[in-house]
């Protein structure tokens, strides 16, 4: 029996929202016609947003891109030239989706 004053949400009409309101999930990078796919921050898997916070320096871009393609994959990607500044590129827009800007947390220190 259901309680009257129970407040409730459904996650697939929330994801459904966010969906529409982002038009992706992802971000692709498109290198020498080979395509990496970053999941977008609101997108990530609780699982892994808990690998990049147990890294003991959060600003390592390396590292965080070894957890969100693999480590064969972002072998590959460094492999085709990516420079510091493209990394940062990636980051910083994998960052505006989450509504900070590199060198930032995601989360309220207030």
């Amino acid at each position: 029996m259901t309680q009257p004053n129970r407040k409730r949400i459904k996650l697939e009409t929330l994801r459904a929202q966010r969906l529409e309101a982002t038009g992706t999930k992802e971000l692709e990078v498109i290198v020498e016609d080979e395509k990496f796919v970053f999941p977008l921050f609101n997108w990530l898997p609780i699982a892994t947003y808990k690998k990049i916070q147990s890294l003991p320096d959060k600003n390592d871009l390396i590292a965080q891109t070894e957890i969100l393609l693999g480590k064969e994959k972002t072998e590959r990607l460094f492999e085709l030239g990516l420079t510091t500044g493209d990394l940062l590129d990636i980051f910083d827009a994998l960052q505006a989706d989450a509504g900070v800007s590199t060198g930032e947390s995601t989360s309220s220190s207030d």
